[in-house]
């Protein structure tokens, strides 16, 4: 198995990297500065030196479109959650996040990328992930494993995180996913490219104490709030708020920020390494295809069920 991985370096794309190491996957990373993972002190781990690290961009197929036809699969986990800052070494800092919310929150419009044109949520969460996708499915594979629709995944996002960071965050990972699937299931009909298994991976808030320390204290304190949410009797829980309202929107429009905030309250944080291998594992069940959100992770890896994940299981387990 090799599988290419966008933002190998950055918290996310390092942690399915090793997770594939690990499995003795050849990995080979692109990303903007072409740079092997380090940890904040400056570490190289020992799995840094069994990837192959590359400079590349989706928008520049040339950079990487030689490497597709020997790989697998391709995961991107490309993405930016406020469009003042990219996303390149992990996640925005804290302080950051809280300063977009906060200009978000008063009206502000003073981003000093704005003018750029470049770090909007549609080009760096939607057509980023689009393009990749596309060169992917045009690439010709040459492993013996290519017949089978090949794996690409995306890293989405469950809608957590409205009306704090503005929507067009969650609008432009929903639309990466919709335009996907709609031209993976074309091609599946009849076109001539690589036959592609889409899924698209929705974390929630993704911790790392160590890699990055800030994250604990949300993390805690949302862990503690899913809990607390579980011991509630379901018509108490937040999360038949977050149902009702989503049923009430339409499959191309977002549900109301109350049901974000209710997923915000009732879906637990999950940690980075848990998203890596909730990645390795989609890559190696062809089963797995579409919306893998927390929950499906959580079931996929074998944790304990939380809330409505505990009732259900008591009435019969669901298939992923």
């Amino acid at each position: 198995m090799k599988i290419c991985v966008f933002g190998g370096n950055g918290l996310v794309g390092s942690a399915v990297a090793r997770k594939a190491v690990a499995r003795g996957w050849k990995v080979v990373s692109v990303s903007r500065s072409g740079r092997p993972f380090a940890t904040p002190a400056g570490h190289a781990p020992a799995w840094v030196h069994q990837v192959e690290w590359r400079k590349g961009t989706p928008f520049d197929a040339a950079s990487y479109a030689s490497i597709l036809p020997s790989c697998d699969a391709l995961v991107s986990t490309l993405g930016i959650l406020l469009e003042s800052e990219y996303k390149e070494q992990g996640v925005p800092k804290l302080l950051s996040v809280f300063g977009g919310i906060a200009q978000h929150a008063f009206g502000s419009r003073g981003n000093p990328l704005a003018e750029r044109g470049e770090r909007t949520y549609e080009r760096m969460n939607r057509d980023s992930a689009i393009d990749a996708f596309r060169t992917f499915r045009s690439s010709q594979p040459t492993s013996s494993l290519s017949s089978s629709p090949s794996p690409f995944v995306f890293i989405s996002a469950e809608d957590i995180f409205r009306p704090f960071i503005p929507e067009g965050y969650i609008q432009s990972k929903r639309d990466a996913e919709r335009t996907i699937t709609e031209e993976a299931l074309a091609e599946a009909e009849g076109g001539s490219g690589r036959a592609v298994r889409p899924v698209f991976v929705r974390p929630s808030l993704i911790y790392h104490p160590h890699l990055n320390p800030p994250s604990t204290v949300p993390a805690t304190l949302l862990e503690a709030s899913a809990h607390l949410q579980a011991l509630l009797p379901p018509s108490l829980r937040l999360s038949s708020l977050a149902r009702t309202t989503r049923s009430a929107a339409s499959s191309s429009t977002l549900p109301p920020a109350a049901s974000s905030v209710a997923s915000l309250l009732t879906i637990p944080p999950i940690h980075a390494d848990a998203v890596g291998e909730a990645v390795c594992r989609a890559i190696e069940r062809p089963e797995v295809i579409g919306p893998l959100g927390v929950r499906q992770m959580r079931k996929l890896l074998g944790f304990d069920p939380i809330g409505d994940d505990r009732a259900a299981e008591a009435g019969g387990s669901r298939a992923i």
